[in-house]
C-alpha cells in the first residue's frame, strides 16, 4: 500500500495511461456507458462494480487483464457516465448487462465471455446469469454475495428494516461543490472500509470520475434512487450459484463486513462443492483499491482455468 503523500507507483500512471475505449448503447430507453481495453478477437471479460460505483474504478486494473482478455467495464443506469431512469429495476440492470455485452462485441468473441460483479454488482450479474448465463463461459461474485447473517455486516438491519412495497425516497437536490478539488477531498468509500486500505492516488483518480459539472459547481453523478430499488440482501442467489446454466465463483475479501473465516467452505458447502469459492487475504470490501495485483490475480486465475477447462472440454 501507499500512504498519502507517496510517490504514486510507475505501473498505475503506465496503467492509467492506458484509457479505455467509450461506447454507448441504448437498453430501455437508457443510454448506458461502458470502458472497454483490449484486442476484440481475445475472451471477454465484463465488470459490473459497486452500487454508486462506476466504470473509472477499473481503470488502473483494467489493463493488467487486456494481454489475456478483451476487458470491459460498464456503468449501470444512475451510475457514472449512464443516463438516469425515472424509476429503476432488478430486471432493467439484467437487460443493460445484456445490451453492453452485445454492443461491446463480447457475445462474438472466441470464447463465450465471463461476467464479474463487485458488491451489489454480485447480485446483479448473478441475477443476469440466471436469464442469460447460457451464453457465457461463467459468472464471479466480488465479495457480495451474502451467506449468512453476520454482526459485521451493516446492511442486514438497514435492509431488513425497510418495506419493500415503499415507493423510493423522492430524488433531493444534489450536493453541489464549487470546485472539483473540494469534492475530490470529500470523497468517501461507501461502507467505510474494516481497515485502512491505502493507496490514495487510487481514490483519488476515482473521486476525479465521480462527478459532473452542473450549475455552481460539481455534484455526483450517483443516483441514490437507483440503490433502493435494485439492491437487496440477496440471500437465495448464493446457494443457487451451483443452479446456474453457466460456471460460478464467489470470491470474498478477508477483512469485509460481507465475511468471517467461514466464507469459502459455507459457500462451498451451499453449493454442493461446484462452485469456486475463497478468500483473498488481507483485503477489504474494495480489494481492487487496496491489492490490485491480488485482484487481479485472483480474477485472471478463476477465468484462465474456466478457459483450459471450456478448450479441454473441445480438444
Amino acid at each position: 500500500m501507499t500512504s498519502a503523500g507517496a510517490q504514486v507507483p510507475e505501473w498505475f500512471e503506465r496503467a492509467i495511461a492506458t484509457p479505455g475505449q467509450s461506447g454507448m448503447t441504448e437498453v430501455g430507453g437508457c443510454a448506458i456507458h461502458y470502458l472497454s481495453w483490449g484486442n476484440p478477437k481475445l475472451p471477454g471479460l465484463l465488470f459490473l462494480g459497486a452500487s454508486g460505483g462506476h466504470a473509472h474504478w477499473y481503470d488502473h486494473v483494467a489493463p493488467l487483464f487486456a494481454s489475456r482478455f478483451r476487458v470491459v467495464v460498464m456503468d449501470p443506469a444512475g451510475c457514472g457516465d449512464s443516463g438516469r431512469r425515472e424509476a429503476y429495476s432488478k430486471d432493467l440492470v439484467t437487460a443493460e448487462i445484456a445490451g453492453v455485452l452485445k454492443a461491446s462485441g463480447l457475445l462474438d468473441g472466441p470464447v463465450p465471455p465471463i461476467v464479474v460483479g463487485h458488491s451489489a454488482g454480485a447480485q446483479c450479474v448473478v441475477r443476469a446469469a440466471q436469464v442469460h448465463g447460457a451464453a457465457w463461459l461463467g459468472v464471479i461474485g466480488v465479495d457480495g454475495l451474502r451467506y449468512a447473517e453476520l454482526e459485521s455486516d451493516h446492511a442486514i438491519p438497514h435492509f431488513r428494516g425497510l418495506d419493500p412495497g415503499a415507493p423510493p425516497p423522492p430524488r433531493r437536490a444534489p450536493k453541489v461543490w464549487q470546485d472539483i478539488e473540494e469534492a475530490v477531498a470529500k470523497f468517501r468509500l461507501s461502507p467505510p472500509p474494516m481497515i485502512e486500505i491505502g493507496n490514495d492516488f487510487v481514490l483519488r483518480h476515482i473521486a476525479r470520475h465521480s462527478y459532473r459539472e452542473v450549475e455552481g459547481g460539481w455534484a455526483s453523478k450517483f443516483d441514490p434512487v437507483q440503490t433502493h430499488q435494485v439492491i437487496d440482501l440477496a440471500f437465495e442467489l448464493t446457494g443457487a450459484l451451483k443452479d446456474l446454466p453457466c460456471r460460478a465463483a464467489a470470491i470474498y475479501g478477508e477483512k469485509s463486513h460481507l465475511t468471517d473465516p467461514s466464507a469459502g467452505p459455507s459457500v462451498t458447502a451451499m453449493n454442493e462443492g461446484k462452485v469456486t469459492a475463497f478468500t483473498i487475504p488481507g483485503t477489504s470490501h474494495f480489494p481492487m483499491i487496496d491489492s490490485p495485483f491480488a485482484f487481479v490475480s485472483a480474477i485472471e486465475g478463476v477465468a484462465l482455468t474456466w478457459l483450459a477447462e471450456w478448450h479441454r472440454a473441445r480438444a
